[in-house]
């Protein structure tokens, strides 16, 4: 993550901006180190051009806290309150504000207007834009609309907060520079902003160090395990990089007697990855039908599972009888392999 910081400062110095932003959560304020508060510190201080930086949730802006326990240099400002502050540079305005020790309210969009003074206004802000994809209630931070924005008057939004790189209705993100694991499979960039007379041009260069990859393999129909690796070597030729961790997802109806043998996969493949992981989300083609007709304990099993199939009346009710049909026949049939726990 250092490597991928100093990337970021360096890329900076190369395309000669003329000022840095940063969109908040710089680190996590309960696990953070003196070490590292002056190590930030000091690489910023080596950009030598202004540096504008905002608290977000996970770092706030508290009393006594970290940030006013940092020893920051004359080019970093921290915009340490909870309302906006300007910061002028030649014929561009940037207002930010910051996260305190309480929830940051986006409503200030709704009185607040920019100057109508020739200058471009672009606001630096950490919360979640809604029009994110999957935005729910009860996780978006500072939830903000991009029509409010611009109404406010600002021809551009430099957010912090979500994860993956993404420039959309005016509103930017490049994301962690480093992605943090599985659950951050997007792009994660530095943001190079360029505001002319006419508009705001926005490109988003990659520099995480690592990737993280899900692929699927169909294995719709394999009658055996080495049927299936034949299809996953078919799949990962060429997969390898070293800085990718890479999640395989084997989708499919498969015979009912295939062995999925999920370890001797991964470690065929690991080689030249930096991680693999093989998640097992095949089903086994049962003739439903003609087990229905058994007079066994497994033909019983099955009309007494489709009964309560078809009686059900919630969606998770009926998913949950599903799902124990088709555990319960792996189970009869002798397999260990019950439940994929990843």
């Amino acid at each position: 993550m250092w490597a991928t910081f100093r990337r970021c400062l360096a890329l900076a110095a190369e395309r000669s901006v003329d000022v840095v932003t940063i969109g908040g959560d710089l680190w996590e304020d309960e696990h953070v180190t003196r070490d590292t508060r002056a190590s930030v510190a000091r690489a910023l201080e080596g950009v030598n051009v202004p540096v504008l930086l905002i608290c977000g949730n996970h770092d706030p802006h508290l009393a006594g806290g970290n940030y006013q326990r940092t020893s920051w240099p004359a080019n970093v400002r921290l915009f340490d309150e909870g309302e906006l502050g300007e910061e002028r540079l030649d014929g561009v305005s940037i207002w930010g504000l910051s996260w305190t020790g309480s929830t940051l309210d986006p409503s200030f969009l709704d009185d607040f207007r920019a100057p109508d003074d020739g200058r471009t206004h672009l606001l630096l802000l950490h919360g979640t834009a809604t029009h994110m994809p999957g935005l729910e209630a009860d996780r978006a931070y500072c939830a903000f609309a991009p029509v409010a924005v611009r109404r406010a008057g600002f021809a551009c939004c430099l957010a912090g907060h979500i994860h993956a790189a993404s420039h959309r209705d005016g509103v930017v993100y490049p994301g962690s520079p480093e992605p943090l694991g599985w659950g951050e499979m997007g792009d994660h960039t530095a943001a190079i902003v360029d505001v002319t007379e006419t508009d705001v041009l926005v490109e988003l260069v990659a520099v995480a160090e690592h990737r993280y990859r899900e692929i699927e393999v169909d294995c719709d129909r394999c009658e055996s395990g080495e049927e299936m690796v034949e299809r996953v070597d078919a799949v990962l030729a060429g997969q390898r990089d070293e800085r990718t961790h890479l999640r395989v997802r084997l989708v499919g109806e498969v015979g009912r007697h295939c062995a999925i043998d999920r370890a001797a996969i991964e470690a065929h493949h690991r080689e030249g990855l930096a991680e693999l992981a093989v998640c097992d989300d095949t089903r086994p083609a049962y003739d439903l039908e003609a087990l229905a007709l058994q007079q066994t304990a497994t033909g019983e099993f099955v009309r007494r599972l489709q009964a309560k199939i078809v009686e059900a009346t919630q969606v998770a009710d009926r998913e949950r009888f599903e799902a124990a049909l088709q555990i319960g026949l792996r189970a009869l049939d002798g397999r260990r392999d019950l439940v994929d726990v990843d």
